[in-house]
């Protein structure tokens, strides 16, 4: 019996541990929150410049600082991810979602992307444009390859349309596939494309100007699932932002120009479907997901 009260005790001063260590890592309002995430692997000294101000705008507008720190390694976003549901030193991370990720990690379930991150244009070798021009199909994209890392939900999304696919290389390594005809495209969103082809890597590819491949997905932040108090935190402030307007402004700021130049309404659309897609996810919603 008393050691039945002890192993209780035990138990107890354990589970109030993890309480307060989970209280530590959010200090009042007005203080700093620290937080590590996964470093940029494409040599930027930056990330991500749009998620990077949005969650600066997301703890602000719970009246709190951020300071993002770097994790030194350079983690692949599988890895990454992977790292984060064992409850390593990273404390964020933010990818497509899946129905698989969301088994080991906790996802704030607002798209943080409005749904965009679904909306491919293709990169292509400059000079190439005419052989797009006959693309009329599903069927006639299928005979070209693309590429994608493997460990993309991107690349199980075209695997699951029967496209062919380069996925063996590293991200640095995709650009080159196409200009060396190891592949003929590389598919980007409508957001990323305009703030890659200004690398260097990415000289002597162009946006094919016809096409637009489209299939639902959501971009969201993710924790470990014993953080419930960050996700909470993110959850609320990122509501806070689109209620009072201030995501839109840094949405613009970041993309509406970008938008527009792709002349997203007059490209052939070609709609592909996205099994992974968690059921939770309500893509007709307009007060989250983009719509032309």
């Amino acid at each position: 019996m008393i050691e039945a009260k002890r192993k209780f005790s035990f138990l107890i001063f354990i589970a109030l541990f993890f309480v307060s260590k989970q209280s530590e890592a959010f200090p009042a309002p007005n203080s700093e929150v620290v937080i590590t995430v996964p470093g940029p692997l494409d040599g930027n000294s930056v990330r991500n410049p749009f998620v990077e101000e949005l969650l600066h705008l997301v703890f602000k507008k719970k009246n709190r600082s951020l300071t993002l720190n770097y994790h030194p390694r350079k983690y692949t976003q599988g890895r990454a991810l992977r790292e984060l549901s064992v409850n390593s030193e990273i404390d964020l991370n933010w990818s497509t979602t899946s129905i698989e990720r969301e088994k080991l990690l906790k996802p704030i379930r607002i798209p943080i992307y409005r749904g965009l991150i679904g909306w491919r244009v293709l990169l292509i070798k400059g000079g190439t444009q005419e052989r797009f021009d006959k693309i009329t199909s599903i069927e006639d994209l299928r005979a070209l390859v693309a590429v994608q890392r493997f460990d993309w939900t991107d690349y199980d999304i075209l695997k699951e349309n029967k496209f062919r696919v380069e996925g063996n290389l590293s991200f640095l390594k995709h650009s080159k596939a196409v200009i060396d005809g190891l592949a003929d495209y590389f598919p980007r969103s409508v957001l990323e494309v305009a703030r890659e082809l200004d690398d260097e890597r990415n000289k002597g590819l162009t946006v094919e100007s016809t096409l637009l491949l489209k299939y639902p997905s959501a971009y969201y932040f993710f924790v470990n699932k014993c953080n419930v108090a960050l996700a909470d935190m993110i959850e609320q402030g990122l509501e806070l932002a689109f209620e009072d307007g201030s995501y839109d402004e840094l949405f613009k700021r970041h993309f509406g120009d970008k938008i527009a130049a792709l002349a997203l309404a007059e490209r052939r659309v070609i709609l592909l479907t996205n099994s992974s897609l968690p059921p939770l996810i309500d893509v007709d919603s307009n007060k989250y997901w983009y719509k032309l």
